[in-house]
């Protein structure tokens, strides 16, 4: 689908090819595997994903610390989240009885 990544340019464009591959998997070994933001409401879950603490939008690097494994379903509430911040407009995200995202 052309066009299809409108003004944010290609994957390699915005910073991800090769070298973040190998520091996403270096980030994902150091993290054990696990979404940080479940693991500090102590609930292990296995994360597949590696996200800017501070977004790059707001000046945040590809530093190690500025980084962490995060599992599809808090890397989606968080983008949400950011997104609608961006635009002035307050998220609604809610969540399960064991702190899981719901999504309507």
């Amino acid at each position: 689908m052309p066009g299809w990544q409108g003004e944010r340019g290609s994957r390699q464009e915005r910073g991800y090819g090769r070298s973040w591959d190998k520091l996403r998997l270096t980030i994902l070994q150091r993290d054990g595997y696990l979404c940080q933001p479940c693991y500090r409401k102590g609930r292990p879950t296995p994360a597949k994903a590696v996200d800017h603490i501070r977004p790059k939008i707001q000046d945040g690097t590809d530093d190690p610390d500025n980084l962490e494994s995060i599992c599809g379903d808090c890397h989606l509430a968080k983008t949400t989240a950011e997104a609608a911040q961006a635009r002035g407009v307050k998220p609604r995200t809610q969540y399960d009885a064991h702190g899981f995202p719901i999504w309507e």
